[in-house]
């Protein structure tokens, strides 16, 4: 089987935790290629995890002629630069969410993408996990009526300075890292975009990002809020109300990869709870990419998703500031 050669810039707890593992069973992909800016730590990645390249820079990384594609989970500020790099090369990129600081800079990667007529996608997993396709299922199929609201609860408690997600200038805090998700599963449920938002944000005394972000969104007929903090007990969950029924998702997001997953739907037949069988979203998405780059077809989630998904962002952050409720444009 032909596999997509991919390049990772970066060595991040994040990869470590949760890409590497999956990334190197998927069957149509292959990491080439790890880059850090300090060399000896991706030299060491690359030896302990059989990765051919583990010491050459960004750069070499990106216009090296064994990559194929880039993978992107750098700190959010450093995202456009090294999105239009690597497309600037000819590559594809999957890069982590958000995909950039704000809707005007997701902006410019769309044009960047269509400008050189290469792929770009926002890298939100959990659409790929099975559990997250039947709800979808159950939702259109109408087996709990019209959903009227859906509530979104995700949280952690990171105290440390030197954190990415504790700088501001990083695109850091709590909506960015979190909050993004809570407005992509609304976003994806009700499969429109919201009208309006309403919110307010508590920002850390010292670290000035956001600790807690409260936000009410209007979907013209439907609404959807969440609540996302980084001082707060790691917590996630997701709640979709319908007219005639109920799905909570006990662990939307961070599935486990060693367990199977599942969620509970309560109807006037009675309330069940549906199992998964153990999957990893992260390779999922990883495969489905790749599929979609080796056969020339589109990535399954478009850019178009992106920058909707950053204009809610840039909404909420406006109206906790202005104190008022903030309409989204188009």
């Amino acid at each position: 089987m032909k596999k997509l050669r991919i390049g990772v810039l970066g060595v991040s707890n994040h990869f470590l935790k949760r890409i590497i593992l999956p990334l190197s069973r998927v069957d149509n992909c292959k990491i080439m290629a790890i880059s850090s800016r300090d060399k000896s730590k991706s030299k060491k990645f690359a030896e302990d995890f059989a990765i051919p390249y583990g010491d050459l820079t960004y750069e070499e990384l990106i216009n090296h002629n064994e990559v194929d594609a880039i993978y992107i989970p750098l700190p959010n500020h450093m995202h456009l630069e090294w999105i239009k790099k690597s497309l600037e090369a000819g590559k594809p990129v999957l890069c982590e969410k958000p995909l950039t600081m704000d809707a005007k800079e997701a902006e410019e990667v769309v044009a960047l993408s269509e400008k050189h007529n290469t792929p770009v996608m926002e890298a939100f997993m959990y659409r790929f996990h099975p559990l997250w396709k039947h709800i979808k299922d159950i939702v259109r199929t109408n087996q709990i009526g019209n959903i009227t609201h859906i509530n979104t609860v995700f949280s952690y408690n990171n105290p440390s300075p030197t954190n990415i997600r504790n700088i501001k200038e990083y695109g850091g805090g709590a909506l960015m890292d979190i909050g993004c998700y809570a407005i992509s599963v609304p976003r994806f449920i009700y499969d429109t975009e919201p009208k309006s938002v309403i919110s307010t944000i508590e920002r850390h005394p010292d670290f000035g990002t956001d600790m807690n972000t409260i936000a009410l969104m209007d979907f013209g007929g439907a609404t959807a809020n969440f609540f996302v903090s980084t001082v707060s007990e790691p917590m996630q969950k997701v709640d979709i109300i319908g007219s005639a029924g109920t799905i909570t998702v006990p662990v939307p997001f961070n599935t486990y990869v060693d367990k199977p997953s599942s969620i509970i739907v309560s109807t006037p037949q009675g309330t069940r709870e549906v199992t998964f069988p153990i999957a990893d979203s992260y390779g999922l998405m990883f495969e489905a990419f790749a599929d979609a780059i080796l056969n020339n077809n589109p990535v399954p989630t478009p850019l178009e998703d992106a920058v909707a998904n950053m204009k809610v962002i840039d909404a909420v952050v406006k109206s906790a500031e202005i104190k008022e409720w903030v309409f989204i444009k188009k």
